[in-house]
């Protein structure tokens, strides 16, 4: 499989040699399912999105606003919208088994990761990134 992603061919061997592989039957289950959690929780993180920035509180009678405090908040905001429109556009993708739709949630790991390094929540990033690409890279030879 060619490998032509950033960082692609350095994290390959680390997760899928020096970490434990899933079993087929996981590994059939996160395939067949995933598509399904991650566009339900799309979903949530978009409604979340829309209270960070006051609107959905006030949609949802809910009366909060909140109030954005500096740069570092708003290009968190826009990481995050970037991040659940690739999550998003990989729902079709994923439930035909394409590749395209494995690179989406890749990229949109990766730019989890950049979001949270730059909020400084370097623990955050080292468990996301540790556990997103060993579920991903155990994933993907079910991508065609």
């Amino acid at each position: 499989m060619q490998s032509n992603l950033p960082l692609e061919k350095e994290l390959e061997p680390i997760f899928l040699q020096k970490f434990p592989p899933f079993s087929e039957s996981v590994k059939e289950f996160l395939v067949h399912y995933g598509p399904y959690f991650i566009l339900v929780l799309s979903i949530i993180g978009i409604l979340g999105l829309l209270t960070a920035l006051g609107i959905g509180g006030a949609a949802l009678g809910l009366g909060a606003v909140s109030v954005g405090i500096g740069f570092n908040f708003y290009l968190s905001i826009a990481l995050g919208v970037i991040t659940l429109i690739m999550y998003v556009m990989a729902f079709s993708p994923l439930r035909a088994r394409k590749r395209q739709g494995w690179n989406l949630l890749y990229y949109a790991l990766l730019i989890g990761l950049v979001s949270n390094l730059i909020q400084l929540s370097i623990l955050g990033a080292l468990i996301s990134g540790v556990i997103g690409f060993w579920v991903l890279f155990q994933i993907r030879e079910k991508y065609i």
